[in-house]
């Protein structure tokens, strides 16, 4: 009993360690998989668990795990993204990202480290219980200082007007952006029906942290996005909780020389951002969307497996994700088509109400290829590639200059190293390739204007670099 409770309080330390640690994504605001070795290969590990964080991909996987009885995992991941956006043609005619102008932005807040922790216990022959930390986010930071007027801000006009984004005819502030972290603990079982198939189930249990500061023009006294005062910018740190389920199968062919996986985890039905009603549609909802995944592993070879997965991220399903924004043709009301002019001069598509302006993003389909090669009994080597097509829509582009989840392309490699059989270091590489995403915003330097074409862009590419830990018994 002594060493069955000394091994959960390593799995609890590791859970306690990860939930105030942030993160950067790239498969919209998700990462593209958890723990070294799966971000080594693409992201895969629906049908193909190497570590302890194996429920983070599917729960089943856990029951496949190579380990006599126990395995946790640890480690830390720096992220780089370089982010930023262009609010005018000019600037797009010469390319971007472009030179330091005063309409090509560049978000500050440029380095991150992600934790990656989770473990699993062989209860018995038939039972593996396990606990996955995971995290996912964004936030950007821009610098809205209107160039020869450093007081054009929060109303004061007294150097004389300008406009930026965010900071339109001095209603803003010097500095806007926001920050949204995301944190699921995921304590799981995995049970092996027979000796080739297993199922699995977890419980996430989430936590979420925003903040947004800059955004006061689009309130009720700027742009009237809302015609409620407050809750929509400037509110500090703001929390909310919520729980779902994730469900995971596992099965074995032709003499274990394949593997398939599914995998599917429900809409995680979080409590409101109070503090940020008036932003987010239905008055400060912000759940985390329903997806799911399917894979296949093969093993080539004795000591080459090359894996394949499809994932579908349903964004769409989330209102303050997924409804339109702000109408670029129509710079009077700026509001989306299909929406309602009422009668005391509101709209039914004002920020925070059930039908608020979102960020505009479908749902996204996501293919991870990766290859496993075991070089000998103290070295693996790994090499992936992932894509995804942007989530955001080319008529989007405003809101997003806020959130620019505009990476496609994504190659990654990686190695591990055993110097015992019960310890192993792991290394990996990502490289997401720049990707500009150019529209029409009715928000250019001179203020609302109808637009004609392309008049602003974002673009993003990310370098990021990892190391893990992994005992196993």
């Amino acid at each position: 009993m002594k060493a069955l409770s000394a091994r959960y309080s390593v799995l609890a330390v590791a859970v306690g360690l990860a939930i105030p640690c942030s993160s950067y994504a790239t498969n919209g605001y998700f990462l593209i998989g958890y723990g070294a070795k799966s971000r080594a290969m693409g992201g895969v590990g629906v049908a193909y668990a190497q570590d302890g964080l194996a429920a983070a991909a599917n729960p089943a996987g856990m029951a496949d795990l190579d380990m006599s009885t126990m395995r946790v995992d640890m480690g830390g991941e720096f992220f780089l993204p370089k982010r930023g956006f262009a609010n005018d043609s000019a600037t797009l005619e010469s390319g971007f990202p472009g030179s330091d102008t005063a309409v090509n932005h560049r978000s500050g807040a440029n380095v991150f480290l992600i934790p990656s922790m989770g473990g699993a216990y062989k209860f018995n022959r038939k039972i593996t219980v396990g606990m996955a930390a995971i995290g996912n986010g964004a936030n950007s930071r821009y610098d809205q200082t209107i160039p020869g007027n450093p007081t054009c801000r929060n109303g004061d006009t007294s150097g004389g007007t300008g406009s930026t984004a965010f900071n339109f005819n001095c209603l803003g502030s010097t500095t806007a952006g926001v920050s949204l972290m995301q944190m699921q603990m995921l304590p799981s079982v995995a049970y092996k029906v027979t000796k080739n198939h297993s199922v699995g189930a977890s419980v996430a249990i989430a936590v979420q942290q925003f903040r947004a500061y800059g955004l006061q023009a689009f309130g009720a006294d700027g742009l009237g996005y809302t015609n409620a005062a407050g809750h929509l910018t400037n509110e500090g740190n703001d929390y909310s909780y919520g729980s779902g389920v994730r469900l995971g199968w596992l099965g074995k062919f032709m003499k274990n020389r394949v593997t398939v996986g599914a995998n599917y985890a429900s809409r995680v039905y979080m409590t409101e951002f109070d503090k940020y009603r008036n932003l987010f549609a239905e008055q400060g909802d912000f759940d985390i969307p329903e997806h799911y995944a399917v894979g296949i592993a093969v093993k080539a070879t004795k000591k080459l497996t090359v894996v394949a997965e499809y994932q579908r991220i349903n964004y769409s399903d989330i209102k303050s994700v997924g409804n339109l924004g702000p109408d670029a043709s129509n710079p009077s009301t700026f509001f989306p088509a299909g929406c309602v002019a009422l009668a005391d001069g509101s709209n039914t598509c004002e920020l925070g109400l059930d039908n608020g302006m979102g960020f505009g993003w479908d749902d996204q389909d996501i293919y991870k290829l990766g290859i496993n090669y075991d070089y000998n009994s103290n070295w693996s080597f790994r090499a992936g590639y992932n894509y995804a097509k942007t989530p955001i829509q080319r008529d989007q582009v405003l809101f997003n200059f806020l959130a620019p989840a505009v990476n496609e392309k994504h190659i990654t490699i990686g190695a591990s190293y055993r110097p015992s059989p019960n310890v192993e270091w792991s290394f990996n590489y990502m490289h997401a390739f720049s990707n500009t995403l150019k529209g029409p915003t009715a928000l250019g330097p001179a203020g609302g204007q109808a637009v004609v074409g392309a008049n602003a862009a974002i673009d993003m590419y990310i370098n990021s670099i990892g190391v893990s830990f992994g005992y196993r018994m």
